[in-house]
């Protein structure tokens, strides 16, 4: 092993303004040497590239898109323009502890079998303050723990849950993330949107095992100006289950008897959840023609598994 350390490359595809300075901040606070910051700025404004100018540091590359990628472009764009042979990306509204890349980029570094380092991550508000967790940032153990890959990956399908974390939450290999139709986002034909990061772990899980550290080392910042919040991005939440779950089975995943079956009654209850009396006909439809679907591929497992 080499006592150089990996150039690790922090990637924040920014549109949004308002915690873009927090986020930038918390990425240069970072006790880790060998850091580069890439910022991919989407937005229409110049709030962010003064943010970049005003704080001059040399660690940080500004791109202007030419024109609006959008989420998944702008995501795949600054992908592309990592340095480092470790990346992790960081929302525009999230932040990182202090020691969050130098944890992670040590357990990748020490450990070749490992193709996805995260950690416990807290919820905060629009003020920065801590927030309960939610189902899914309940932690995963109580203290630092490796998981095999695909048991992991059946964990977080089974229960369709994303309990890996945010975007901003892990740190990987670049070289282990293959891009599909030029976008990091698609997989096996599908582009993902609200499941995306789960795509990108459920890939990176696929090719080896996962490091789990016990102690808070990003935020997760919740708000109304997200883009999930959305009523088509929420329609996507619900639609982009099931097809994940198939694809995922297809790459290796839920390979036990019923395991498939038991992500497919996960997502079902999801669909099932919405109040159809609140949202309009052109959104109720489709998800009314999901569960149908659903239903129907439900009863044919439940016979092949003998439930």
């Amino acid at each position: 092993m080499s006592d150089e350390l990996p150039l690790v490359s922090i990637l924040i595809p920014a549109y949004h303004e308002r915690f873009f300075a927090e986020a930038l901040a918390s990425a240069r606070a970072q006790d880790y040497p060998a850091l580069e910051i890439v910022v991919g700025d989407d937005s229409p404004g110049d709030f962010i590239e003064r943010c970049v100018r005003e704080a001059a540091d040399k660690r940080v590359r500004y791109v202007r898109n030419a024109t609006r990628l959008g989420f998944q472009g702008n995501f795949t764009a600054c992908f592309e323009q990592a340095r480092g042979e470790y990346v992790k990306f960081l929302n525009d509204d999230d932040r990182l502890h202090p020691q969050c890349v130098t944890v992670l980029a040590m357990i990748l570094r020490l450990n070749p079998g490992v193709t996805l380092a995260t950690s416990r991550r807290f919820v905060i508000d629009e003020a920065g303050r801590r927030q309960p967790d939610i189902p899914a940032t309940m932690p995963l153990a109580l203290v630092p723990a490796f998981f095999p890959g695909a048991e992991l990956g059946n964990y977080v399908l089974m229960g369709m849950t994303n309990v890996v974390g945010e975007p901003s939450t892990a740190l990987f290999r670049s070289a282990d993330l293959a891009r599909e139709a030029g976008s990091i986002f698609r997989w096996g034909g599908e582009d993902y949107h609200c499941l995306a990061d789960v795509s990108l772990w459920l890939r990176l899980l696929a090719r080896g095992s996962a490091f789990y550290a016990a102690y808070g080392l990003s935020e997760f910042r919740r708000h109304p100006g997200q883009e999930q919040a959305g009523a088509q991005a929420r329609v996507d939440c619900l639609l982009e289950r099931r097809r994940i779950a198939r694809q995922a089975r297809a790459a290796g995943f839920l390979s036990g008897p019923g395991q498939y079956l038991v992500a497919l009654q996960a997502a079902r209850a999801y669909v099932a959840a919405t109040d159809f009396g609140r949202v309009s006909a052109d959104i109720a439809a489709p998800l009314r023609r999901e569960l149908e679907e659903i239903d129907a591929e439900i009863a044919g497992l439940a016979q092949t598994v003998g439930q």
